[in-house]
């Protein structure tokens, strides 16, 4: 289960990022996630919720998690367009020449501390 490592990672960095703050406690982790990434994130929310006691800066902290829909921009006619992964045929004007503009990041969009 990789999401288990996952959470061990989110917990190190907010806990780094915590205590170069000073805080007395996490209170809640604003995760975003891609389609793309692969992660599923009830089992992330599980093993986060499973080893964030281990820490104790983060032992009632929250993990929310925002999923980022795949998005994708047409080069030939400069239409965005959601899609479903990265070979996709622009439905505006049916070109091939697509870039991702989103979908597979997994980044920390904030961290709330008290």
């Amino acid at each position: 289960m990789h999401e288990l490592s996952i959470a061990l990672e989110i917990l190190d960095i907010v806990e780094k990022e915590a205590l170069k703050h000073d805080a007395k406690a996490v209170k809640q982790v604003n995760l975003s996630i891609g389609d793309l990434t692969g992660v599923e994130t009830e089992s992330l929310v599980f093993s986060f919720d499973a080893v964030k006691g281990e820490k104790e800066l983060t032992r009632n902290a929250v993990l929310a998690i925002e999923k980022l829909p795949v998005k994708i921009r047409c080069a030939p006619c400069g239409d965005t367009f959601t899609g479903a992964g990265h070979a996709v045929v622009c439905p505006q004007c049916e070109g091939f020449e697509t870039t991702l503009l989103q979908g597979e990041e997994m980044e920390i969009a904030d961290i709330e501390i008290d």
